[in-house]
Order: C-alpha cells, then structure tokens, then sequence
C-alpha cells in the first residue's frame, strides 16, 4: 500500500506555492495525497507573521496531530522563537531557510525531485516563486530574521516552470514573492516579465503584491502596454500616515504613493488597486487614522486587507513605548472597514454595464466564480456555456458585496 501524505499550508502565496512543490515531490516519489485521518507524513507549512496566525496555526497542528496519531510531523514556516519553543518534542522543524530539502529530510536515501511545480492543485491560475527572503527590515516585520536574505531565481529556471503549467493548462500565471521588487537575478524583473509574455500559452501575468517604490517608469510602461499583464496590481500601503511610514521604516511616502497610482489610472482608466494596511501601530493617533481613510479615498482600493498590529518578538517595533490599546485598534479597524467597504463599492459600481472578459475559476453556489483582466470578482449564474479555466465576455450587471453579478453575452 503506497504511503499517504498530508499537508497543511497556512499564510501567503509564497507558502501556498512551495507546498505545491511538496506535493509535486511526494507525488513523483510514489505517495498519495490525502486529507483523511490516516496519514503517514504531515507536512505543516505555517505563518507567524501575526498573533491571530500563531494562535491559527497552533490550533491547526493540534487537531492534525489528533487526527493522524502514528504519523510522523515536518514543520516549517516564517517561526518567531517563541512559537518553535511550543512545538511538541516529536515534531521535526525545518527553518524557513533550508525548506526546500525538507522532503530531502524526509527520504535521505532516495534521489528527490527538484524543488519545482508542475500543477497547482484545485486552482486555474499558478503562483510562481520567484524571490525569497527580505532585506527591507521594516521595523514591525519578523520575514528578514525567518526567510533570511533576499535571493532569486535565475529565469531560465523561472521560464521552464511555467511553459510546465501552462503545458498543463494553466492560463494564468501569479508571480509571487516575499518582496517581488527586490528580484535580482541573471535578467531585471523587467525583462523577466517580458519573457514570460512572450510564452504564447500565458494568457494573464499579474504579480501578487509589489512596494510602491518598485513601481518604475519602465514598469509602468510594461503594465499598460503589454496585453497580458493584468490591469491591476495589490501595492503595500501598510498606513497612510507619512508619520508612521517613517516609523515602520517604509521607503515611500504617501505622496509617493498616490503619484503611482495617478500615473497608472490617467494611462488607463481600468487600473485597479489593492492593498494591505496595519491598524494600531505604536504611536498611530486617530488623525493618522483620518490620513489613511484619504488616501483610501485618493487610491480607490477595490479591496483592503486590514491587519490589526502584532507586537513581534525581535522586531524594533516590538520595543516602541506607544503601544495602542486593543479596544481602541477594534474601534480604528471598524472605521477603516467600513470607508474601504464603501469606497471599493463606488469603486465597482463604474465598470456595471460593461462588458469585460472573465477568467472563471470554481463554482460558488450554483454561480461560475471569475475574475477581469484588472481583478474585478465576477459571478455568472451556473450554465452549460462556462467551464473552469473558460474566458469569456460577460456584461457586468449588478454590484454586490464584494463582486459583480455578471451574465454571458451572447
């Protein structure tokens, strides 16, 4: 009976990507997937880079170690000390650093396959590693003392993997990153996007989250007037306070900011926008708050994600003296929540009655799950037309919460 392996990724592309290579690796080496009670192998590849995701992940090893009792346990992931310290004894812990021998760990005396993706399990459009590692050292952050220091992969490499996924059908292609604009290779990330649009199977390339000082001219130029290079890009905002970027050591300002977005919308109107913001970090005031909720304004995000500050063990923020009450972070997120709720629902609400191509991904309640060229959620009522991994034109109807009711043109 061949042996069965499970594997539990928790946090961002990244992890989601190399898990992926895991699976690909245990696969080729003859074991079978599965997420019943009884496997022999669990791989936890975790995120510590909150205290919601210690606690989440915590509780997920927990119930995997109650469910698969006789199976042996890898863990990995971005680890501050204080979660390793928790790890029962019998776990085996692989840092962040040496994570693509972990199954060289597992089967020291077999030949493993190279550390690489073929397929992305349950999902139409692939993330690619592309970067590893952090040399920023934002002041709230723990990825550089996890991941260790910026390094890339050479685009040969980069190129190969992906004509693989899009052999496999793989339209489109999400190159990701712990900070994609510190790859470094052979060839500029510039010219790495420009490869890979010239790969005539990749249909969209969009990247999964860039720092605004990355956003060059020369990129700008690329994202506007190459065709596959979605319309839409997820931009690190973390505050809106010129205040507090500086405290989190932040190399923009938001006048920075909002010039990059300026430039990319008065080139095409389409462009969207998502972004990533800290609320309650050491010292913020509720005029910081206010500051935040303009630029949200000016940028007219599609959608935010909001991540109440963590105090983390060896960051220099962790030693900030202003920390923010809890009470009043819940009170400062709610507010914030809301004008982005509001602001993304105006946002949407310019592209009802367009007509727009869609990538459909899943299937939602007897609705076909997709997405635009520039990231616009779209849903289309279940019809024997639409297939996974289909493009197609579709009007856009009606604004929800969070997406657009949508229906195929004829």
């Amino acid at each position: 009976m061949k042996k069965k392996f499970n594997i539990l990724t928790i946090g961002c592309k990244a992890n989601q990507y190399e898990s992926q290579a895991y699976s690909d690796q245990l696969t080729t080496l003859g074991l079978v997937s599965t997420k019943d009670d009884n496997a022999d192998i669990c791989i936890v590849n975790a995120c510590s880079v909150t205290n919601s995701a210690d606690k989440k992940s915590i509780n997920a090893i927990k119930s995997l170690k109650m469910k698969n009792k006789s199976a042996k346990f890898y863990f990995t992931g971005c680890i501050s000390k204080e979660f390793k310290e928790k790890l029962d004894s019998d776990i085996i812990f692989i840092p962040n650093t040496q994570k693509e021998s972990l199954v060289d760990e597992i089967f020291p005396n077999r030949i493993v396959p190279k550390f690489r993706i073929k397929n992305f399990d349950n999902h139409t459009r692939a993330f690619v590693k592309i970067q590893d590692g952090c040399d920023s050292y934002c002041t709230y952050c723990i990825i550089p003392f996890t991941r260790g220091r910026s390094r890339s992969r050479k685009a040969e490499e980069i190129l190969s993997e992906i004509e693989r996924l899009t052999d496999n059908g793989y339209k489109e292609i999400v190159l990701t990153g712990i900070n994609l604009g510190e790859y470094n290779s052979d060839i500029s990330f510039v010219d790495l996007l420009k490869e890979i649009h010239e790969i005539e199977d990749v249909k969209r390339i969009k990247l999964s989250s860039i720092h605004p000082h990355d956003i060059t001219d020369e990129m700008i130029d690329l994202l506007i007037n190459f065709e596959k290079m979605s319309k839409y890009l997820h931009i690190s905002l973390q505050s809106g306070s010129n205040k507090i970027l500086k405290k989190m050591r932040r190399k923009y300002t938001t006048e920075i900011f909002i010039e990059k977005i300026k430039k990319l919308t008065s080139l095409n109107r389409d462009f969207t926008f998502m972004t990533d913001l800290i609320v309650g970090f050491p010292s913020e005031t509720i005029e910081d708050v206010e500051n935040t909720i303009n630029i949200i304004k000016r940028a007219e995000f599609t959608k935010v994600h909001l991540f109440p500050y963590s105090k983390r063990p060896d960051t220099l923020a962790a030693k900030f003296l202003e920390q923010v009450d809890k009470i009043e972070v819940d009170k400062r997120k709610k507010l914030l929540s809301k004008s982005a709720n509001e602001i993304a629902f105006a946002k949407r609400e310019k592209f009802i009655g367009r007509e727009m191509m869609v990538l459909f991904e899943s299937m939602k309640d007897d609705y076909f799950v997709g997405s635009t060229d520039n990231n616009l959620s779209v849903h289309v009522a279940k019809c024997f037309e639409i297939k996974s991994n289909d493009i197609k034109k579709v009007k856009l109807m009606k604004n929800m919460d969070g997406y657009i009711l949508g229906e195929l043109c004829k």
